[in-house]
């Protein structure tokens, strides 16, 4: 089987399980409930929200462009900002949310760097990307175990935790794992990743800035989320959106559906069902984010017509 019927296959699975879970989540809940609390929706959080979420995209260029900047990268903010919000477009509107990243890579290439040194400075960011919500994780973990005694819960919590944590050092320390692993292909492949990994957070002038924009970028998706909360009038407080929303963050990044859609609404059904959430409000509350964050990316779309045509 072909690279190209593959992708296909992988793409139409992660469709089907989208809207299975959706469905699924649907049959769950009370309809009736559902549309009287998406139209009783306060516009003026939604709006607030969205601003929150454009602003987000701002932090996360900053944080490319200072990790481009360390690798001898001589690109204009400007430019990077136009990239990275067209690779948000193509990761929200396509089946692969690897597409914007492979749109970055592309532009990058087109300024003559090799596929191999453009691809790292895109996972590059994303591994920074994955370290500031793994913190989020870790600080949320030490709530979630005084908030919540269900040991179910609790086990859930720790087993994402710790996934996400491995991975992280994994990526940052692949080229130091024991022998028997560091043998591996697939971890040989991150060699270079690990090694610029450390060289940019360990780095004097812009390394700490780096991950305190890595973790603001996270900060700003839960003050959307509080905005949203705000606006159907969820009885939830801040500290329970804190709680919850990095874990479900990290586990939308399993590559299992598209763009997160049915992965993030059952995690905020379930996870907000410990805060005493009924699901309706956690379904609309999970379907406003959604699309918020894909109005947000619509200009990245706009912009890279624009520069196309």
């Amino acid at each position: 089987m072909n690279y190209a019927k593959k992708k296909y296959i992988n793409n139409f699975l992660k469709l089907i399980i989208s809207l299975g879970l959706i469905l699924f989540l649907l049959n769950q809940v009370d309809l009736a409930d559902t549309i009287r609390l998406l139209q009783g929706a306060d516009l003026i959080f939604i709006i607030m929200a969205l601003v929150v979420l454009a602003a987000q995209v701002f932090i996360a260029t900053a944080r490319w462009w200072l990790i481009l900047k360390h690798q001898k990268v001589d690109m204009r903010y400007k430019d990077t900002l136009q990239i990275l919000w067209a690779g948000l477009f193509f990761s929200q509107s396509m089946p692969s949310s690897i597409g914007g990243d492979i749109g970055r890579g592309y532009y990058l290439k087109s300024r003559g760097m090799t596929i191999s040194r453009a691809t790292l400075r895109v996972l590059l960011d994303r591994l920074f990307g994955m370290a500031g919500l793994v913190v989020l994780v870790l600080f949320s973990l030490m709530l979630f175990v005084q908030l919540v005694n269900d040991p179910i819960a609790r086990g859930g919590m720790f087993l994402i935790a710790g996934g996400g944590s491995f991975c992280i050092l994994v990526l940052f320390f692949s080229d130091h794992l024991p022998g028997n692993f560091s043998h591996l292909r697939v971890i040989k492949g991150f060699y270079s990743l690990s090694k610029e990994g450390r060289s940019c957070i360990t780095n004097r002038h812009n390394g700490l800035t780096i991950l305190f924009y890595s973790i603001l970028v996270h900060l700003f998706s839960i003050i959307a989320v509080i905005l949203i909360v705000e606006g159907l009038g969820i009885n939830l407080s801040w500290s329970g959106i804190m709680l919850i929303i990095p874990f479900i963050t990290l586990l939308m990044v399993i590559p299992i559906s598209i763009a997160g859609w049915g992965v993030r609404e059952g995690g905020m059904i379930v996870g907000l069902g410990y805060l005493g959430v009924v699901p309706e409000e956690a379904l609309v509350l999970s379907i406003l984010y959604g699309f918020s964050t894909l109005l947000i990316a619509l200009p990245g779309g706009i912009g890279w017509l624009i520069h196309r045509y």
